[in-house]
C-alpha cells in the first residue's frame, strides 16, 4: 500500500495563465496595504521618540522604572500567506533545473489546473521555544551527523522549512494527491468541498502532535522524504460520531480526509492512501490510515539506507535532554481549516469552532 504522497511545489507553479491578472492584483494590493501600514508604523516611530531638537525621547522622572517593552506588529492574518502560496513561474514547461532537479508528477497541460487539497501549519518563530529554532536545529545536527559518519557524506539535505531567500515557510499534511482539474470543473470542485466539509455532523477544529521522525522514498520523484508523522492530541471529537468510534488515532484527519476523497473520485480524480486488496474500502480506510499522516520537512535524492535510518533515530531520540522527541511531542499544531489550492489561487475552508453543531445544529 502506498501510505505517503509526494505532492511538489513545483507541481501547483503551472497554474493556467488566465488567473494570473487577478492573483497579481490580489498581490499588488496585499503588498501595498503592507507598505502603506509600515510607512505609517515608521513615521508613529519617528515621532513619538524624538523632540523638536532632534534629542532622544523626553527622559522619565528620577527613580521611575525604564521601559523595556518594544512595539511589535500585529501577526499577518493568514489570508496573506495564501496570496503568496505559489513562486513565480519562470518558465511555461516543465524545467527540473528549475526545481533542484525536481521532476512534476502531472505534467502541465494547457488549460488544467494543477490542485491539491491540505492542511497548514506555520511553525511558530517567537517565544521561549520556537518550534521553527527547533526544526532548523535538528535537520542541522542530523545533516552533520550523516556526514561525519561516511555513511552519505556527499548526502544534501533539502529543507521545506525556508525559502531560497531564508524566509520561514508553512509546512503542510496533505488531503489529496497530486489533482489536475479542467477549466470546466475547478469551480464545481471547490464548491464540493466545500459542501462536503460543512455537511453535518461537523468537523471541529482540532490539534496535532509530532510523534515520531521517519524516511520515506517515493518511486514517482525518485526522492527521500524526512517525514514528521502525527498523531490527534484532541481528546473527544464529533468526528467519531460519523463512524461511531469512541477512540481513534488521527480520527479528525481520517475524517477529513475520507471527504476529500470522495469529491476528488467523483470528479474523476485518484484518492490519496488508496488501499490493495478486498474488503469494504471506507473500513478499511478508517482502520489504516491513521498511521499513514505525515508532515514533509526536508528531501534529498540519497536512499535511505539501513544505516541513514539507524543515525536519524538516533539525533531524533537520544543524546541531550530533553531529546528531539520530547521537545516535538509538547508541540501543538492547530487544524483550524483545510487549504484548496487551485492553480496559484488558495481557499481556506474554515472548520467549525470546538464544541459547535454542524450545519442545522446536527
Amino acid at each position: 500500500m502506498a501510505l505517503l504522497v509526494d505532492y511538489s511545489s513545483s507541481d501547483s507553479d503551472a497554474a493556467a495563465s488566465d488567473t494570473e491578472p487577478e492573483a497579481k492584483k490580489r498581490k499588488l494590493q496585499a503588498s501595498s496595504s503592507s507598505t502603506a501600514t509600515t510607512t505609517q508604523d515608521e513615521t508613529k516611530k519617528t515621532t513619538g521618540t524624538t523632540n523638536t531638537t532632534g534629542s532622544s525621547a523626553t527622559s522619565q522622572p528620577k527613580g521611575a522604572a525604564k521601559s523595556t517593552s518594544k512595539s511589535t506588529l500585529p501577526p499577518l492574518p493568514s489570508t496573506f500567506h495564501d496570496l503568496y502560496a505559489s513562486t513565480v513561474r519562470v518558465s511555461t514547461r516543465d524545467d527540473p533545473t528549475l526545481h533542484q532537479g525536481r521532476k512534476r508528477q502531472n505534467p502541465h497541460v494547457a488549460g488544467h489546473w494543477p490542485s491539491h487539497l491540505y492542511t497548514e501549519w506555520h511553525p511558530t518563530t517567537t517565544g521561549t521555544s520556537p518550534e521553527y529554532e527547533t526544526l532548523t536545529s535538528l535537520l542541522s545536527e542530523l545533516s552533520s551527523a550523516v556526514k561525519s559518519s561516511a555513511v552519505a557524506p556527499d548526502l544534501d539535505l533539502k529543507t521545506f522549512l525556508t525559502s531560497d531567500l531564508g524566509a520561514p515557510l508553512p509546512l503542510h499534511i496533505s488531503l489529496s494527491r497530486p489533482l489536475s482539474l479542467t477549466t470546466g470543473n475547478k469551480d464545481d470542485f471547490l464548491d464540493a468541498v466545500r459542501a462536503a466539509l460543512a455537511r453535518g455532523p461537523g468537523i471541529p477544529a482540532f490539534s496535532l502532535r509530532p510523534m515520531g521522525l521517519e524516511w520515506h522514498r517515493t518511486v514517482e520523484s525518485a526522492r527521500s522524504f524526512l517525514v514528521l508523522r502525527v498523531e490527534s492530541a484532541t481528546t473527544t471529537s464529533e468526528a467519531d460520531a460519523e463512524v461511531g468510534a469512541t477512540k481513534r488515532k488521527n480520527r479528525e484527519l481520517t475524517q477529513l480526509l475520507r471527504r476529500c476523497n470522495g469529491i476528488a473520485q467523483s470528479f474523476g480524480q485518484p484518492a490519496l492512501y488508496a488501499f490493495a486488496g478486498g474488503g469494504d474500502e471506507e473500513s478499511k480506510s478508517v482502520m489504516d490510515v491513521g498511521d499513514a499522516f505525515h508532515i514533509s520537512v526536508a528531501w534529498s535524492f540519497e536512499p535511505p539506507t539501513p544505516e541513514l535510518v539507524n543515525i536519524t533515530r538516533q539525533v531524533f531520540e537520544s543524546g541531550k535532554k530533553p531529546t528531539y522527541r520530547d521537545v516535538m511531542q509538547g508541540m501543538r499544531i492547530q487544524v483550524d481549516g483545510v487549504k484548496a489550492k487551485i492553480g496559484n489561487v488558495v481557499t481556506h475552508i474554515a472548520l467549525p469552532e470546538a464544541g459547535t453543531k454542524g450545519l442545522f445544529g446536527l
